[in-house]
């Protein structure tokens, strides 16, 4: 069997997209998948992120939100990111990916001074 999408969750809804063609821009895989979104520009700290658009908006889910790929936060923006047959997205508020993703919750306090005593 042919895997030719991949899954996508917007915080715990999960949604199976059809991919328009390998190596997809994730945001040409939502428009095809009939998923709205909203982008906004910012300034960013990082000059390395130029004029990369915020996602502000998916589904019903209003920013801030984060994009997990493949089990890692996602290196890059969204208007970079490409989706291949078999991928997962997560898409989701931070209170929703810190239920989720243990390396979105914060350390304890023992971990944050360097261990328990």
């Amino acid at each position: 069997m042919v895997v030719r999408s991949l899954v996508l969750w917007l915080d715990d809804q999960r949604h199976e997209c059809a991919l328009p063609a390998e190596g997809a821009p994730l945001l040409d895989v939502l428009a095809a998948c009939g998923i709205s979104f909203e982008l906004a520009a910012r300034a960013w700290q990082h000059p390395e992120l130029g004029a990369e658009p915020l996602l502000v908006g998916i589904g019903g889910l209003r920013g801030p939100l984060e994009i997990v790929h493949n089990g890692r936060l996602a290196e890059v923006g969204v208007a970079h990111l490409r989706a291949r047959p078999g991928d997962e997205v997560v898409i989701g508020q931070p209170a929703y990916l810190q239920s989720r993703f243990a390396f979105f919750r914060a350390p304890a306090p023992a971990e944050r001074a360097g261990g328990s005593r």
